[in-house]
Parts: C-alpha cells; sequence; structure tokens
C-alpha cells in the first residue's frame, strides 16, 4: 500500500513523512533541489520553569468560589482570569519559542541540488512513499541518466538514511540550511550544532559515502561530481534529559555531546542499504500486520490515480473506498513512525515540524488531542507504542504533586491543559480555556484501557501511584455545591467552550459535566484497582462514596445532554469539542442498553452540533466519527470519514485543524476499528456499526483487539458475518453478539 505523486511537493504539506519514533523527515522529491527537512522528538528550546505554578490561587479560591455560587459570572471569571493562571508568559497563547515554556522545531533541512537541472519536470517523474516499509522513493530521468532516491528511517539503527543511485553518472551539491547557525563541511560528512541559551542542545550529523567521481567542500557545501551513487547516514541528537520537580538533572550545554551520540549511531549503522531498509521493514511491517481490514468493494478506478488526485476527487463528492483504508492504514504508520521505542508521546503533531515557532508549540494538549493520539494504539494491538505515553503521565504526575500543593495546596496530583517535556503542569495563560483540572484525570483512563484491553492486572499495580494521587487531589479539590448538595469542581470549564447568560457570555463555571464523568471513571476505575490488588479498603470505600455524590448526567431542554451544571446555551452552537459526551466515547458510562435515555439524548447533543457547523476542524471530524460508531451508526460513521477526507486532509493525507494537527489521523483511523469491533460493555460485539453502503457489505477483517487480552478475525457477507474466531488465551470464554444474538465463544490460541 502506498501513497504516489506525479510531481514533487510544493510546501511542506505535500512532502512525505518518514519517522522511527525518535527521528522524524519530511521528504519533498524535489528533482532540482530535494529537501529533507529533519526533526528529532525532544528538540525544544524552553527549560523547567519553576515560576509557573502560582501561590496566589490557593488564597483565592474561596473568593472566585463565592462568585460563581452567587450567580456573579463577571466576578468569577475576572479572579480566575487574575488567580487560576500560571505565573509568567506560560505557553505565550500557542507560541512558546524563546519562552520558559518553549517550542518543538525543526532541525533543518538537508538540500540536494542536483548540478544541470533545467527546472522543467522530468516526464517518467514519480514519487511515493510505501506504508509497509516506510521508504519513500523518488525516480526521474534527466539527460538520460536515470537517477532514483530512496529515503527511510530505521527503526533498527535509528538513523535515516538515504540513497540515491544513477544508470549514469551524475553531480550534486548538498548543504544544511538552519537559521539558527551554519554548517561545517568535509568531503565526507556535513555537521551542525546548536545550544538553546540555558538548555540543551543538539547537533546534526550527516556522514557522506560517493561512490566514482570526485568530492570536495567549502563554505557553501559539498559538491560531488559525476559520481554515480551516494549513501547518506543521518543523524540528530539533543542533550535532552527529563528534569525532576526540582528541575535536575539539567540539560547539558554542549552540543558536541549530542554529536559524539551521532557518530556513534552512525557507526552502528553500518552495512549496505538495502540491507539495513529489509530489517527496518521488517519491524514496520510485523507492527501494521498485526490488524487487517478488507473490503470487497467495485470501483478499484481511484487507485490507480495519484495521490493528490484522490483527495481532490473526494472533495468534489466522489467516493474512494481505497483511500478509506489506505487512510486506516496511514493513520497506525503515523503513529507507529512517532512513538516507537521513544522517549516522548507524539505530540501535536506526531514528530513532524518544519517550523521553528510552531503553532501551539506543538505541545501536548491534554484536554482531547493527546489522548486522542492514542486510541487506535489499543483498538490496534499496538501496546508497545503506549510506553512512551504511560511514562509521561507518570513524569506528569510527579510534577503536577508541586502543582497541587503550590496552586490548591492540596494532596495529590494535577494537570492542566497545556503541558511540555519540562513538567509544566500550572494553569495556561488564559483560564477559559486554560484551568481544565481534569485534565491529568482524563490521561489515568489510558491506564484503565491498557489494563482493559491486556487483562494484565501489573498495569494497575504499577500504576497505582498515579491513579491514587489523581483521586487525592480531587478528595481535596471538590466542594459542595451549595445550590444542588453535589460534589463539584470548582472553578472549572468544559474544555474551551463559552456558555451564554442574560449578562453575557462566559466560561468559568462549577461542575461541567465533563468533569464529573472523567472523575466518576477515575474514582470506579482506582477503586475497583484497590480490590483487584487487595489493597486501600478504606480509600476503595472513601473513592465509591465520593463519586455518589457527583452531579449525574442530565438532559437539557432540547433534548440534549447538558454540558454545564445549569442548562445553559453555547454561545458557539458548532463548537469543536463536544466534551460533555466523554461518557459515550472514550469512556463507557452512555450505552444503548444501561442508559437508553442518556444515549438518545447524546444523539440529540450530535445533531445539533453538526448542525450548527460542528466537526470543522479535523480532530474534531474524527470524534465525532467514533462517537457515531459507538451510537452504532455505520451510515453517519461512513458520511464522517467521508467528510474527515474531504474536508480535513491534506494533499499528503495529513489531517488539518486547520493547520496541520496529527490528532485527526490517528483518532479517524481509529474510528475503523470502533466501527467493526467494540467491547465497552463487558463483551465483544462485532460488526456494531457497519455501514450499509454497497463497497462494505462484504469484507473481512483481522487483529483487530478486544478488552480481556483478545484478538478478533472476522468475515462478512451481504452485512453479515459469516465466521469469526476470537483468539485470546486457551480456554477462556467470552459472550460475543453475532448478528444481533449473543453467543458463547471458545477463545483459541
Amino acid at each position: 500500500m502506498e501513497l504516489f505523486y506525479k510531481k514533487p511537493a510544493e510546501k511542506w504539506v505535500e512532502a512525505l513523512p518518514i519517522g522511527n519514533g525518535r527521528l522524524g523527515a519530511m521528504v519533498y522529491g524535489d528533482p532540482v533541489c530535494e529537501e529533507i527537512q529533519l526533526n528529532e522528538e525532544t528538540l525544544w528550546d524552553g527549560r523547567f520553569d519553576p515560576e509557573a505554578d502560582n501561590p496566589e490561587t490557593s488564597e483565592h479560591l474561596g473568593e472566585i468560589r463565592e462568585a460563581i455560587f452567587s450567580g456573579d459570572h463577571e466576578r468569577s471569571e475576572a479572579l480566575t482570569q487574575k488567580y487560576l493562571v500560571c505565573r509568567g508568559a506560560g505557553s505565550g497563547h500557542g507560541h512558546g519559542m524563546n519562552l520558559d515554556y518553549g517550542s518543538f522545531q525543526t532541525a533543518g533541512s538537508l538540500r540536494i541540488a542536483y548540478r544541470g537541472a533545467d527546472g522543467v519536470l522530468p516526464a517518467d517523474y514519480r514519487r511515493s512513499l510505501d506504508l509497509e516499509s516506510g521508504l519513500v522513493t523518488t525516480s526521474f530521468t534527466r539527460g538520460g541518466t536515470k537517477i532514483v532516491s530512496r529515503v527511510f528511517a530505521s527503526y533498527a539503527r535509528g538513523v535515516i538514511l538515504c540513497e540515491i543511485a544513477g544508470d549514469g553518472p551524475f553531480s550534486l551539491d548538498l548543504s544544511f540550511e538552519n537559521r539558527l547557525g551554519q554548517a561545517d563541511y568535509a568531503p565526507d560528512a556535513i555537521v551542525f550544532r546548536h545550544a538553546f541559551p540555558d538548555s540543551e542542545a543538539y547537533a546534526l550529523l550527516a556522514a557522506l559515502e560517493p561512490e566514482g567521481g570526485t568530492s570536495s567542500a567549502d563554505a557553501d557545501g559539498v559538491h560531488l561530481d559525476a559520481i554515480t551513487r551516494l549513501t547518506i547516514r543521518l543523524d540528530v541528537h539533543t542533550t535532552y534529559v527529563r528534569p525532576g520537580i526540582d528541575g535536575t538533572p539539567k540539560p547539558s550545554n554542549d552540543p558536541d555531546k549530542a554529536l559524539t551520540k551521532a557518530e556513534a549511531a552512525i557507526r552502528a549503522a553500518s552495512g549496505s542499504f538495502d540491507t539495513l531498509l529489509g530489517e527496518s521493514a521488517a519491524i514496520l511491517s510485523s507492527l501494521l500486520g498485526r490488524a487487517k481490514i478488507s473490503l470487497d468493494y467495485a470501483d478499484h478506478t481511484p487507485d490507480s490515480l495519484p495521490t493528490d488526485e484522490r483527495v481532490l476527487r473526494m472533495r468534489e463528492g466522489h467516493d474512494d473506498t481505497g483511500l478509506l483504508l489506505t487512510y486506516f492504514t496511514y493513520g497506525r504508520y503515523l503513529l507507529i513512525s512517532s512513538s516507537y521505542n521513544c522517549v516522548l508521546p507524539a505530540n501535536l503533531q506526531g514528530i513532524w515540524s518544519g517550523d521553528y515557532d510552531t503553532i501551539w508549540s506543538a505541545d501536548y494538549h491534554i484536554n482531547i488531542n493527546l489522548q486522542m493520539n492514542y486510541w487506535l494504539a489499543e483498538t490496534c494491538r499496538l501496546p508497545e507504542l503506549t510506553k512512551p505515553l504511560l511514562d509521561y503521565i507518570r513524569f506528569l504526575s510527579a510534577h503536577g504533586r508541586r502543582t497541587a500543593e503550590i496552586q490548591y495546596r492540596a494532596n495529590g496530583w494535577v494537570a492542566h491543559t497545556i503541558t511540555n517535556p519540562w513538567g509544566f503542569t500550572a494553569p495556561g495563560e488564559g483560564a477559559s480555556w486554560g484551568s481544565f483540572t481534569c485534565a491529568g484525570a482524563w490521561c489515568c483512563q489510558h491506564i484503565r484501557e491498557r489494563y482493559l484491553f491486556s487483562g494484565d492486572p501489573d498495569v494497575l499495580r504499577e500504576n497505582f501511584d498515579i491513579l491514587r494521587g489523581a483521586c487525592e487531589f480531587f478528595l481535596d479539590f471538590l466542594v459542595t455545591d451549595p445550590r444542588t448538595g453535589y460534589l463539584v469542581t470548582c472553578p472549572s470549564n468544559s474544555p474551551e467552550n463559552h456558555f451564554v447568560t442574560p449578562s453575557g457570555t462566559w466560561s468559568i463555571c462549577a461542575g461541567p459535566t465533563m468533569d464529573s464523568e472523567i472523575l466518576r471513571m477515575l474514582f470506579t476505575t482506582t477503586a475497583d484497582a484497590c480490590d483487584l490488588l487487595q489493597m486501600d479498603e478504606d480509600f476503595a470505600e472513601t473513592l465509591r462514596e465520593t463519586a455518589k455524590k457527583l452531579p449525574p448526567i442530565r438532559i437539557g431542554k432540547h433534548g440534549q445532554i447538558m454540558e454545564w451544571s445549569e442548562d445553559y446555551d453555547e454561545a458557539e452552537p458548532g463548537h469543536r469539542h463536544v466534551s460533555h459526551l466523554f461518557a459515550l466515547h472514550p469512556g463507557d458510562e452512555i450505552t444503548k442498553e444501561g442508559t437508553p435515555a442518556l444515549f438518545d439524548a447524546a444523539r440529540v447533543t450530535l445533531d445539533r452540533r453538526l448542525a450548527a457547523g460542528g466537526g470543522h476542524t479535523g480532530w474534531s471530524r474524527a470524534w465525532v466519527t467514533n462517537f457515531f460508531a459507538r451510537m452504532r451508526e455505520g451510515d453517519e460513521c461512513l458520511k464522517n470519514l467521508n467528510l474527515l477526507l474531504s474536508r480535513s486532509t491534506l494533499p499528503n493525507l495529513f489531517d488539518t485543524h486547520p493547520p496541520f494537527q496529527i490528532d485527526g489521523n490517528f483518532g479517524g483511523a481509529n474510528a475503523f476499528a470502533e466501527m467493526l469491533v467494540q467491547s465497552q460493555s463487558g463483551k465483544i460485539v462485532l460488526l456494531p456499526a457497519l455501514p450499509h453502503d454497497e463497497n462494505w457489505k462484504a469484507g473481512s477483517f483481522e487483529g483487530l483487539a478486544a478488552r480481556g487480552g483478545f484478538s478478533v478475525d472476522c468475515r462478512w457477507k451481504d452485512g453479515q458475518v459469516v465466521e469469526y474466531a476470537v483468539r485470546g488465551k486457551p480456554g477462556a470464554r467470552v459472550t460475543v453478539t453475532v448478528n444481533g444474538h449473543d453467543e458463547e465463544a471458545a477463545v483459541i490460541a
């Protein structure tokens, strides 16, 4: 399966992504001057900031709450903006470069200029990305010489390799572009070093191995004349170290230390290009091969068209079932490429950014975006990819203890809307969006899902301190709402949304619906872990009693799920966040069988959002598709997948918010799995949201995951299951819903 094009990329969003978890690159495929733009997962400016947590919050918490409970929205909004924000500039409103917060950024670009190129696109030009090998290939003929360029990021050796070969001699010039400094050139190498002030340093090394011809270097670059082949082994390393709550250890500011790591990695990446490609492709194809979806669709005409033309056809209203299946594979390819054997989880752009001051700093938004990145790691049986996420949640929990103590004088830990590799867990600089206290608690759902999908109690045992710490914070933070008697988060907000009252438009409130949904999940998960692990019985009882005092999910005047504790209307009825449906997905509190009235109200909520223009961002459309999968409405799922590709997909299949944001790719890929297998109810449901579309009438899937440690294969025809298999621990039994009927299924190895 591949993406292919008949013209080179003219813009970054047309280039093709490769990655091995730690390193990423965008390959343009330019036959005149090739550009390979580079990233490294820990390449951030910024630093640990011990002053971000705001001690004034706790001193004024009572005052803020009094204003909220009295209905004085103007005063509560002003007080929250004054006191429940970080100190300092925070994220710089999404531009953290040169601030303590920092920004993820490009390492620069390797330029390969073909001498004698006349700017005319060769007639036989072609570029492609093979999703099963991770290889980008560009081929063309110029001056009678056939040139083939191949680039991949090695999963086995951890470096990027490029080979340019011709069936005759060719000449080219290499240079490295980075606005932060100048590279050093030698006939066989390019070296770049940079150190961020009072922060980490990084270095790039490109080892050049030309065959035939001659090589020379000057201040402008490396010049290769009449060669027949060039192999480039390239690495970028940083001196990043994850800081503890006191800011130590600090990263070295010496780029030569990063260069030493790069030199060692390149030495270890010896061997022929094809041998190294083979060992890397074996890793990638093995991971991708764990889950497969096939559809017996009739119209294969678009399959022969270039990918950008297929995206354009979908924008014009044409169906392309083959491109939908490619999108499912591409989402998994991107997650593997940005999460395999690495330190940090995939950020807002995975591991790819062509900027120095990346939009939203390409940080970690934990009010939906980071969480959405990893849904498909569970449903598509890629559990090792969750390791950087779970490690990062532990990192947040440590730094969040500092924030809980300083900001709130509370026990446990808390993290708010935005965070970074330096341990920022304070609220953001804007209270209306940055003071979401349940963001860290939402992260804990990934511990829950990792346990449920694996069936391994050690997941809970190893992460119990994180769960307990999150609960401890809210046991201290929750307060009784004198108007209702419920325990509520206060102050709070429903992520990034605003409500309308006769006095104006506001965001700050007490007890928004999403908070209660998340906390019921957190308290129940932790209490059940106590039971399973036979520990902390009194704590488990406290959690269960506290959960009973949280506000219930309620139905509002329009028949919708109420987003706030009062039945307000939204200032933006088509808002991109649909936070109050957390209990439908990724949670499981709202179900058709268990809560039919709420289930119907969730459908009304979706109707209202979409009728007002909701789903207008890529990640929002992806979430909507997952909602409809849980609603078991396959036709709506297919409609929204088509909208995701036709309205929110770039020429290289990257998702766009706009601009590029990768969570839509990941959330969209997960929707395929949710349409075909669900297991949140305690049983395995086959084809819960299969579209009635002709192209989906017959097909099969292999290896999709079900909770309990199960893997499921299935084949269907005319919309009905004709055979299936459940794999897992031999001898186990599980209930499977097949064609609307429940049956007990034996599990095979």
